[in-house]
Protein backbone atom coordinates (compact mmCIF):
# COMPACT_ATOMS: atom_id res chain seq x y z
CA UNK A 1 0.00 0.00 0.00
CA UNK A 2 1.64 3.50 -1.19
CA UNK A 3 1.18 6.53 0.67
CA UNK A 4 2.13 10.11 0.31
CA UNK A 5 2.60 12.70 2.88
CA UNK A 6 3.48 16.57 2.68
CA UNK A 7 5.01 18.63 5.54
CA UNK A 8 5.51 22.68 5.33
CA UNK A 9 8.29 23.90 7.83
CA UNK A 10 9.00 26.99 7.78
CA UNK A 11 12.36 27.16 8.12
CA UNK A 12 15.54 27.52 5.74
CA UNK A 13 16.03 23.92 4.43
CA UNK A 14 19.40 23.46 6.25
CA UNK A 15 17.87 23.92 9.39
CA UNK A 16 15.18 21.09 8.73
CA UNK A 17 17.85 19.23 7.37
CA UNK A 18 20.18 19.01 9.90
CA UNK A 19 17.16 19.11 12.25
CA UNK A 20 15.87 15.60 11.22
CA UNK A 21 19.14 14.00 11.53
CA UNK A 22 19.26 15.44 15.40
CA UNK A 23 19.77 13.05 18.11
CA UNK A 24 18.62 15.24 20.51
CA UNK A 25 15.30 16.31 18.65
CA UNK A 26 14.26 12.70 17.96
CA UNK A 27 15.43 11.22 21.02
CA UNK A 28 12.82 13.79 22.34
CA UNK A 29 10.16 12.95 20.19
CA UNK A 30 6.69 11.60 22.09
CA UNK A 31 4.50 10.49 19.18
CA UNK A 32 1.18 8.81 19.47
CA UNK A 33 1.38 4.85 21.20
CA UNK A 34 5.36 5.11 20.75
CA UNK A 35 7.54 4.90 23.65
CA UNK A 36 10.32 7.49 23.18
CA UNK A 37 12.66 6.54 20.43
CA UNK A 38 16.66 5.35 21.00
CA UNK A 39 19.02 6.58 18.40
CA UNK A 40 21.19 3.50 18.05
CA UNK A 41 24.04 4.96 15.53
CA UNK A 42 24.84 7.93 14.01
CA UNK A 43 26.99 7.84 10.97
CA UNK A 44 28.17 11.54 9.34
CA UNK A 45 30.32 10.74 6.87
CA UNK A 46 30.74 13.70 3.62
CA UNK A 47 27.66 14.22 2.57
CA UNK A 48 25.34 11.62 3.92
CA UNK A 49 24.31 11.15 7.12
CA UNK A 50 23.16 7.42 8.25
CA UNK A 51 20.51 7.11 11.31
CA UNK A 52 19.58 3.94 13.30
CA UNK A 53 16.36 4.83 15.44
CA UNK A 54 14.63 2.21 17.85
CA UNK A 55 11.00 2.78 18.33
CA UNK A 56 8.27 0.99 20.48
CA UNK A 57 5.18 0.45 19.95
CA UNK A 58 3.25 1.25 23.27
CA UNK A 59 -0.31 1.17 22.21
CA UNK A 60 -3.10 -1.37 22.26
CA UNK A 61 -3.33 -4.25 19.29
CA UNK A 62 -6.56 -5.81 17.61
CA UNK A 63 -6.83 -8.73 17.36
CA UNK A 64 -5.76 -9.44 13.70
CA UNK A 65 -2.42 -7.79 14.62
CA UNK A 66 -2.35 -10.00 17.72
CA UNK A 67 -2.15 -13.10 15.44
CA UNK A 68 -0.04 -11.70 12.94
CA UNK A 69 2.41 -11.08 15.58
CA UNK A 70 1.98 -13.64 17.74
CA UNK A 71 4.49 -11.58 20.21
CA UNK A 72 3.95 -9.43 22.78
CA UNK A 73 6.43 -6.04 21.30
CA UNK A 74 6.04 -4.56 18.94
CA UNK A 75 9.02 -2.73 18.20
CA UNK A 76 11.36 -1.90 14.98
CA UNK A 77 14.05 0.19 14.11
CA UNK A 78 14.16 2.55 11.24
CA UNK A 79 16.64 3.04 8.87
CA UNK A 80 17.72 6.37 6.91
CA UNK A 81 20.49 7.61 4.53
CA UNK A 82 19.88 11.37 4.31
CA UNK A 83 22.31 13.00 1.46
CA UNK A 84 22.79 16.54 1.68
CA UNK A 85 23.77 17.22 -1.55
CA UNK A 86 19.88 15.94 -3.30
CA UNK A 87 18.13 16.61 0.28
CA UNK A 88 17.04 13.13 -0.04
CA UNK A 89 16.67 10.75 2.69
CA UNK A 90 15.69 6.75 2.13
CA UNK A 91 14.34 5.39 4.47
CA UNK A 92 13.46 1.66 5.79
CA UNK A 93 11.44 0.07 9.13
CA UNK A 94 12.92 -3.48 10.05
CA UNK A 95 10.63 -4.76 12.63
CA UNK A 96 12.36 -6.63 15.50
CA UNK A 97 9.92 -9.55 15.09
CA UNK A 98 9.38 -11.40 12.04
CA UNK A 99 11.23 -8.96 9.87
CA UNK A 100 9.81 -10.70 6.86
CA UNK A 101 6.54 -10.12 7.63
CA UNK A 102 6.71 -6.22 6.83
CA UNK A 103 8.26 -4.06 4.58
CA UNK A 104 7.83 -0.23 4.60
CA UNK A 105 10.38 1.93 2.66
CA UNK A 106 10.33 5.52 0.93
CA UNK A 107 11.74 8.65 0.91
CA UNK A 108 11.56 12.41 2.36
CA UNK A 109 12.58 15.07 -0.43
CA UNK A 110 13.02 18.50 1.24
CA UNK A 111 12.62 21.30 -1.35
CA UNK A 112 12.38 25.32 -1.07
CA UNK A 113 9.42 27.05 -1.49
CA UNK A 114 9.52 30.51 -0.72
CA UNK A 115 11.49 31.25 2.95
CA UNK A 116 9.53 27.82 3.68
CA UNK A 117 10.78 24.07 3.47
CA UNK A 118 8.53 21.45 2.26
CA UNK A 119 9.65 17.96 2.90
CA UNK A 120 7.58 15.10 0.87
CA UNK A 121 7.37 11.22 2.10
CA UNK A 122 6.85 8.60 -0.68
CA UNK A 123 6.80 5.25 0.93
CA UNK A 124 4.99 1.86 0.77
CA UNK A 125 4.25 -0.33 3.59
CA UNK A 126 3.38 -4.12 2.46
CA UNK A 127 2.23 -6.81 5.05
CA UNK A 128 3.35 -10.36 3.63
CA UNK A 129 0.77 -12.56 5.71
CA UNK A 130 -1.41 -14.70 2.86
CA UNK A 131 -4.82 -13.68 3.41
CA UNK A 132 -5.00 -10.88 6.17
CA UNK A 133 -2.17 -8.67 4.09
CA UNK A 134 -4.34 -5.92 2.62
CA UNK A 135 -6.30 -5.83 5.54
CA UNK A 136 -3.75 -5.70 8.21
CA UNK A 137 -1.97 -2.73 5.83
CA UNK A 138 -5.57 -0.96 5.64
CA UNK A 139 -5.29 -1.50 9.66
CA UNK A 140 -1.66 -0.15 10.02
CA UNK A 141 -1.35 2.69 7.86
CA UNK A 142 -3.63 5.38 8.96
CA UNK A 143 -1.28 5.07 12.77
CA UNK A 144 2.09 5.50 10.51
CA UNK A 145 0.31 8.56 8.84
CA UNK A 146 -0.67 10.18 11.84
CA UNK A 147 2.75 9.58 13.41
CA UNK A 148 4.40 11.25 10.61
CA UNK A 149 2.26 13.99 10.67
CA UNK A 150 2.56 14.39 14.65
CA UNK A 151 6.34 13.89 14.07
CA UNK A 152 6.08 16.98 11.15
CA UNK A 153 4.31 18.82 13.89
CA UNK A 154 7.16 18.06 16.35
CA UNK A 155 10.02 19.50 13.83
CA UNK A 156 7.79 22.36 12.70
CA UNK A 157 8.09 23.80 16.74
CA UNK A 158 11.88 22.55 17.10
CA UNK A 159 13.15 24.54 13.67
CA UNK A 160 11.63 27.81 14.64
CA UNK A 161 13.89 30.54 15.31
CA UNK A 162 16.68 28.47 14.68
CA UNK A 163 19.12 30.32 12.67
CA UNK A 164 20.19 29.14 9.18
CA UNK A 165 23.73 26.77 9.12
Amino acid sequence: MKFRLEHRFEAPLGVVEEAMADPDFLEGTRLPDVGPPRVLSREDVGDTVTLRVKYEYTGGLDALARRVLRAGEVSWTQQTSLDRRTHRTEFRVVPDVYPDRLQCRGTMELSIDGTATVRVIDGELRIKVPIFASRAEALILPGMRSRMNSEAELLAEWVKGRPAR
